[in-house]
Parts: structure tokens; sequence; C-alpha cells
């Protein structure tokens, strides 16, 4: 744990609550109020990497106890986070950037809470699945969300395959440096869809590449592993002919 706190609320007469709270995807100043009302009021806040979490709350000048989730020991460290949550201690669930359990492991934190009976609420905030969506200015009545790509080549190519009659919008959070294997994976099955490349959003270093497979290949040659990408592929076109 780091930095235990001066000012702990004190345990009300009944359960805890345990709030999944939305953190910043970039910019830490995109931090909602009712977020940081709560994560000065809480009496534990649930970290996916506390480190990171820590840099967020020094920003906001909060001090407040920190502890991982996981994914060492978890059962254990659900184990005592449920037990604060018997003790009438509040409890915050943040991941390092967007939304708790979208691409992050705090679901079982919540769904473990709710089988005990405690509790749950959201206080909703960023997600670099809609953020990127919008910047897009594809359809978002539809959209289907990848979290991991597929390990290798064959099965990247069979995924992709499955995608090429959806006519929903395609969102995939990829590793930095898989971004031209997906691109030459899309090239050859999906060659004439739109793709946007969202990358580091709400950073000072945001930027956005949109275009065909072919025309992004010439111009993202490779990023930075650091690079965080979010990669929204267009849903077929009614008017779309087939390649296959």
């Amino acid at each position: 744990m780091y930095r235990e706190r001066q000012d702990v609320a004190m345990p009300s007469n009944g359960p805890g609550t345990l709030f999944i709270v939305g953190t910043p995807i970039g910019s830490s100043d995109d931090l909602t109020i009712r977020a940081l009302t709560i994560l000065k009021r809480v009496r534990i806040i649930a970290a996916e990497t506390p480190l990171v979490t820590q840099a967020l709350l020094d920003h906001h000048g909060i001090c407040s106890t920190i502890t991982s989730y996981g994914p060492v020991n978890r059962d254990e460290k659900i184990g005592v986070l449920l037990h604060q949550l018997q003790q009438g201690h509040d409890i915050a669930l943040v991941s390092d950037s967007g939304m708790p359990a979208v691409y992050d492991p705090g679901r079982m934190l919540i769904a473990s809470a709710r089988k005990a009976g405690y509790p749950v609420t959201v206080i909703p905030g960023p997600s670099a699945l809609t953020a990127a969506v919008a910047l897009s200015g594809y359809s978002g009545d539809r959209i289907a969300f990848e979290g991991r790509l597929p390990r290798t080549s064959r099965l990247v190519k069979k995924f992709l395959e499955s995608f090429r009659h959806k006519h929903e919008t395609l969102v995939i959070f990829a590793p930095s440096r898989r971004c031209p294997l997906l691109l030459r994976s899309l090239l050859r099955i999906l060659p004439g869809r739109q793709v946007t490349l969202a990358i580091d959003m709400t950073k000072e270093d945001e930027r956005l590449y949109q275009g065909t497979p072919a025309s992004l290949l010439k111009q993202i040659r490779s990023l930075p592993r650091s690079t965080e990408v979010t990669v929204v592929v267009e849903g077929k076109m009614r008017n779309e002919v087939s390649t296959k």
C-alpha cells in the first residue's frame, strides 16, 4: 500500500460501497468532478497499477491509501478488499486508464462484491473505446470491441475474415508493435475499408491517422512501444462489393 491518508472517512453502520470509477485515458485533467469527490472520500483505492494511479492522485492533490487488486495474489487481495467493505469502508476501483473491467481485470472484484451482497455503483468516466469511435467519424450505432488481438498471424487472419460481412464498427486495442501486422492483414482481407489509428488520445502528442490499410502502411512504419493505439475499422457498407 502507498501513503496513508490522514482524514480517513469513518466506517458506516452498514457495509461499504464499491465505487467503479472511470479515470482519464490521457490528460489527468479529464477526471470528472464526481470522480474527484469519490477518490477524496473513500477509505481505499484499489488500482490496476498503484504507481500509475499515484501519479493521477498527485496531480489532483489527493492523499489516499492505494492497493493493487492484481494480478499477483489476486484472490487473496480480493478477500482483503471484501473484508474492508464488510467493515463499512468504501472502496474506489480504478484502472490505469478509462473504465474498470474494459480490458482490465477489475471485473473479478466487481463480481465478487456483488456476489457477497455489497453495494456496487459506477462513476462514469472516459473510455478509449467510445472516444476513438467518436474521433473516427464512423457509425457508433453498432460496435464490436476486440480487447486483445489473437496471438498469431493465422488467427488474426481468421478473426478479420469473420468480420468481412459485418456492418458494425470494429474497435481494437492493439499493441503498437503489432500495428504493422494488423494493417498488412487488413490490406489482404479488407483492403477497401476505412481505418483509423487513434494514438495517445488526449495527451499532448495525440495523433490521428485515417485511410485505407495501404495508405496507413505508407504513413506508419513503426511506433514506440509506449504508444497507446486504438484501432477503429469501418463496418461493411451496404453497397460494398465483397473481395471474396
